[in-house]
């Protein structure tokens, strides 16, 4: 019976220093990664230094060209956007960010799915921040969308177990750049098939868990010239469901540009990849648009 629980013990033992092994390679690799997302997540965190940063979900990331904003406005621009992700995970980053110095402007692109209406499990949007845990505050941040993670977290391999590849990769050879300071631009010509309804005012479900995250966001900020900005879509959107985080802007006096209905943008293919994403040239308009008036 003694020797059953010494072999137990034995292989619990392995097992945790497999994981503590693992967590601390897959850690080193990230801080060596060469590119892609790996390499411009780690830079977001941890190495911005620029006077403008863009943040918000994929239409963050493919609509605001730093190059443009830097030449219109005279200030250095990193965009920080990430495709399918939202408020929870760029209230994560803006926190570590703050720690380091605080940007003289936040642009941050609102999309209703990503950062207002209820939908998808938000524990999804906390992959990015997994590997910045033991951060300062990053842990409320997991508490708040899910009180069990704090104990998956005790794994040093649950923090990267759903990026092994992806980290090699970033590590060998990227399969994908880390962008033109932050932006990924849409090559793509516009398919009128492959766009999908907007949601309407009465399809709204507001997430409160998101909505508290906004909140946090612009309170965080405070200081720091913030610009609440709605991209252009090639059919248009209800506005309704901008209606919590135009009182949010109105409360704190913070500028709301709204290009979602702008004439110059609806229904123009020449500007679109696809329903809700600019293509590159779509993106160079809309930045010198948006420049344009920080600028005034």
């Amino acid at each position: 019976m003694k020797k059953h629980l010494i072999k137990i013990l034995l292989f619990l033992l392995i097992i945790v220093a497999i994981d503590v092994l693992t967590g601390l390679v897959c850690s080193r690799l990230t801080a060596m990664a060469r590119g892609g997302d790996t390499a411009r997540n780690e830079y977001i965190c941890n190495g911005t230094s620029e006077d403008i940063l863009v943040m918000g979900s994929s239409r963050a990331i493919h609509h605001y060209n730093p190059a443009v904003i830097d030449t219109v406005t005279g200030m250095s621009c990193y965009n920080c956007g990430q495709d399918g992700n939202g408020v929870i995970l760029n209230y994560g980053r803006l926190h570590m960010i703050l720690q380091r110095y605080r940007p003289r402007v936040i642009i941050y692109d609102v999309m209703p799915e990503y950062d207002l209406l209820a939908g998808d499990d938000n524990r999804k949007y906390l992959g990015w921040l997994r590997p910045y845990y033991d951060r300062d505050g990053i842990a409320a941040v997991f508490a708040a969308v899910d009180p069990m993670e704090k104990y998956k977290m005790v794994s040093r391999m649950y923090r990267y177990n759903s990026r092994f590849v992806q980290l090699l990769s970033d590590c060998v050879h990227p399969m994908e750049s880390d962008g033109q300071n932050g932006f990924r631009p849409l090559d793509e010509e516009m398919d009128t098939m492959r766009v999908g309804e907007q949601p309407g005012a009465g399809d709204a479900a507001f997430d409160p868990v998101k909505l508290s995250f906004m909140n946090k966001l612009l309170d965080e900020a405070r200081g720091i010239r913030v610009v609440m900005v709605v991209s252009p879509c090639w059919n248009g959107m209800d506005t309704t469901v901008l209606t919590p985080v135009r009182e949010m802007c109105r409360e704190r006096e913070i500028p709301f540009l709204d290009f979602s209905n702008d004439p110059k943008y609806l229904h123009n293919n020449a500007y679109f990849a696809d329903g809700a994403h600019l293509n590159a040239r779509g993106a160079m308009e809309f930045s010198r648009d948006v420049a344009s008036r920080l600028k005034r």
